[in-house]
């Protein structure tokens, strides 16, 4: 029997092995070393790599699919969501992924979300719509995203260990409430 892990790392970006993942990589380390043992294992869906998605003229193949990204998802204690800014909201990518789930199917769910952007105008508005369309799928989000601009991105252990120092006790105690 396998149990499902602690926390989910999504990673919206049609890109593999991006900033986006380097910054939701970040998040994680420092919210599981807040939450001493209490968050047992991680996997990380890129869905670059899950659905193949590709910009260039080769075909996308998907490199790394997973049997059932969704019931993954769902069954996330910790899930963090990241995205790049595309046109001042979320890649099309984790919108299409998203759109699967029903409202409030991710009740029970302690998510975070993570962007990256251009501007400080998109850092702010692709943080909300983010925020904004967890709650609706039921999560809690109980902390402000952490959304950073590109060049706080190229230091992502930095820029989480600065969110992290603010909102990640918050973070760690709905964990503990929702377990």
């Amino acid at each position: 029997m396998t149990t499902s892990p602690a926390v989910v790392e999504l990673i919206g970006n049609p890109r593999s092995g991006s900033r986006t993942r380097a910054l939701a990589d970040a998040a994680a380390d420092e919210l599981s070393t807040r939450a001493g043992g209490r968050l047992v294992g991680r996997q990380v869906l890129e869905l670059a790599d899950a659905v193949g998605v590709t910009f260039g003229p080769e075909p996308a193949v998907a490199a790394g699919p997973v049997d059932d990204p969704f019931a993954l998802v769902r069954a996330a204690r910790l899930l963090i969501v990241a995205t790049p800014t595309y046109k001042a909201t979320y890649t099309g990518l984790l919108k299409l992924f998203l759109d699967r789930f029903g409202h409030l199917e991710l009740a029970g769910v302690v998510a975070v979300p993570v962007a990256v952007a251009a501007s400080e105008a998109h850092r702010r508005s692709v943080g909300a719509a983010l925020t904004d369309l967890l709650a609706e799928l039921g999560a809690s989000v109980p902390a402000p995203p952490l959304a950073v601009l590109e060049a706080q991105a190229a230091d992502p252990t930095t820029a989480a260990a600065e969110w992290a120092s603010r909102h990640g006790t918050t973070v760690v105690e709905t964990l503990i409430k929702a377990a």
